[in-house]
């Protein structure tokens, strides 16, 4: 007889370790509770746990971790009868993007257009989730070179949480990959690029943004870009905003 965890819980847990960037403390936190899943046999808790650990293993380039969570994720969704819903669509996507990270981007796509088909049917395609979606897809088309696809798919992720006004930092990391594919598919393209950053700067310094570890993440994510970009004095301020984000949290 299956007892109940308190995922709640468990994801209260996972986000502090985010937020002081222990992803030490997040691989335990994930370990223990995923041995607590199996032990008590909740499927349902097994299926959130798992679908976190493929983002942390994602996270921490622990390949072979992230390519048997995601399988076993894929596998408990099909078995619990959950391919057609949203929280199904919600690890497709996690699963997509893994493959992705793995060079397997053809493979990839196929799982995204199956949640994408999901969220269109329920209506569901001005959310930060289908954003999330087009995001992460349009990464594996520019690595596929199929820039103009990426494009579309990155300006209406934009547009989308333009609309809903709660993750600038998120419209941020679109706005730098949309600078990225301009400047790779033409190196002239040198004022549509500039223009790009120049607007991801002004995001990732909006008043709306919580100055917590998920802004800190997107920071240290951006800053690579900027020193891309020949901006290394942006590039170190938020690479020291970052620092003092996950220090202030620790303590």
């Amino acid at each position: 007889m299956s007892t109940n965890l308190d995922v709640q819980r468990f994801l209260n847990k996972l986000d502090k370790c985010f937020n002081r960037n222990d992803m030490r403390g997040a691989r335990d936190c994930i370990s223990f509770w995923e041995n607590e899943a199996r032990q008590t046999g909740d499927e349902r808790a097994l299926l959130t746990i798992l679908n976190e650990a493929v983002g942390v293993y994602r996270r921490t380039q622990k390949k072979g971790k992230a390519l048997n969570a995601m399988q076993e994720a894929i596998d408990l969704v099909e078995k619990l009868g959950l391919s057609d819903t949203l929280s199904g669509s919600t690890v497709y996507i996690n699963a997509a993007t893994t493959l992705s990270f793995l060079g397997e981007e053809e493979k990839s796509l196929a799982l995204y257009d199956k949640a994408a088909r999901c969220y269109i049917s329920n209506e569901k395609t001005q959310t930060y989730e289908y954003a999330t979606l087009l995001n992460n897809k349009a990464g594996a088309l520019n690595s596929l070179k199929r820039y103009d696809e990426a494009e579309a798919c990155w300006k209406e992720a934009v547009e989308i949480l333009k609309a809903e006004g709660k993750h600038d930092g998120e419209i941020a990391i679109s706005l730098i990959m949309l600078a990225h594919l301009t400047y790779d598919r033409d190196d002239t393209a040198i004022d549509a690029t500039e223009a790009l950053i120049d607007e991801a700067w002004d995001f990732l310094n909006s008043e709306r943004l919580i100055k917590d570890g998920n802004y800190a993440y997107v920071l240290r994510k951006c800053a690579p870009s900027f020193d891309y970009f020949q901006r290394p004095i942006e590039a170190q301020a938020l690479r020291d905003v970052a620092k003092e984000i996950y220090e202030s949290n620790r303590q």
